[in-house]
């Protein structure tokens, strides 16, 4: 399975959480975009993560997870009762 991981580091301004967590949103957005804008169609798309950094801070950001694997941990979800079917 491939994976490509892009970060984006902000160093030495203070921002505060409400800051990080707009910022972290944004660039979740900007993220998708730039899936679409280099023209790469997923096939069953998971996005997993969030910009609350006092629940679980190591989720700061998000993941997308396509294909195969994508759809067994959607199912995971759905068996506890966090999966919402579009």
């Amino acid at each position: 399975m491939a994976r490509s991981e892009f970060r984006f580091v902000v160093d030495g301004v203070d921002l505060t959480t409400e800051e990080q967590s707009l910022i972290a949103s944004e660039i979740q957005k900007a993220g998708l975009n730039a899936l679409t804008a280099a023209g790469k169609r997923l096939t069953n798309p998971l996005a997993v993560g969030h910009a609350n950094i006092k629940l679980r801070p190591e989720w700061y950001g998000m993941w997308v997870i396509d294909g195969p694997f994508a759809e067994e941990l959607g199912q995971k979800i759905n068996d506890i009762g966090f999966w919402m079917q579009r």
